[in-house]
């Protein structure tokens, strides 16, 4: 005969752990849901942060370009990448800074946004300091490190000229050779500023000033100029110019004159 299975037998539970299991499945599943709306209130924040930035309220509407008086404004805009209708957010304001640095004029940049919609640019240019012959009819405005400013073809007035510094490249690339020459051409006293027809870069790194009309300063080395410039003046004060060759100042404290 086929055996029985004994019927398993049920006790009734306690009605406190009863209790105590409908609690715990409770809890856990309000933290489901917790979890659930904080995931939910997340992805609508992200979301709507995105959509919020990216919206036409939040674009460049209006840029203002300050200091620049050599450089175009289509040159600063075309070198910062800005235009109107860009996302506020997509303007990097150190590298739109960097590249108007890159313009020949353009000593230093700072970008700057003003939100909801502006973009700020101000532009501090160079000092242009002298201007050396391209060809003869053709010149280069250089600053004080050397930097070509402009190439032109009328020489520009107020500006000392240079000599002997070599051939100088594109606007925004940096003469080597005559840093030596700008440094006595950025400080020349009034009064040798005005008797100066060129300063010279002679070989072996020495200086010479070209006197108007006929004549010249040799400076030799450019150290010690300010010594070197007060003698020059001390001397060409006191003596007869007309037939003056040479007037050398490399020992300042002893200065020799030779006439032609």
């Amino acid at each position: 005969m086929p055996q029985t299975r004994p019927m398993p037998v049920r006790f009734p539970m306690d009605p406190r752990i009863r209790r105590r299991r409908i609690e715990v499945q409770r809890r856990a599943g309000r933290r489901r849901l917790r979890v659930l709306v904080g995931v939910a209130v997340l992805v609508l924040l992200t979301v709507g942060g995105w959509l919020a930035v990216r919206s036409p309220l939040l674009d460049v509407d209006r840029i203002e370009v300050q200091g620049a008086a050599h450089t175009p404004r289509a040159a600063v805009l075309g070198a910062a990448r800005l235009h109107p209708g860009l996302a506020m957010v997509d303007v990097d304001p150190g590298a739109a800074g960097r590249r108007i640095e890159s313009l020949p004029w353009v000593g230093q940049a700072r970008v700057r946004r003003a939100w909801p919609g502006t973009v700020l640019i101000t532009v501090t240019e160079r000092e242009p300091t002298a201007v050396t012959s391209i060809d003869g009819q053709n010149w280069a405005v250089l600053d004080g490190v050397g930097r070509v400013l402009q190439l032109t073809t009328v020489r520009p007035p107020g500006l000392v000229a240079l000599e002997g510094v070599g051939a100088p490249g594109a606007a925004g690339t940096t003469l080597e050779t005559a840093v030596g020459a700008l440094r006595v051409a950025q400080v020349l006293t009034p009064a040798l500023a005005a008797r100066t027809a060129a300063v010279v870069a002679m070989q072996g790194g020495e200086i010479a000033l070209r006197l108007d009309p006929h004549g010249a300063v040799r400076f030799g080395p450019p150290d010690d100029i300010a010594a070197k410039e007060r003698a020059a003046e001390s001397v060409l004060a006191q003596v007869d110019a007309h037939d003056l060759d040479v007037l050398d100042v490399r020992l300042p404290s002893s200065p020799a004159l030779t006439r032609g």
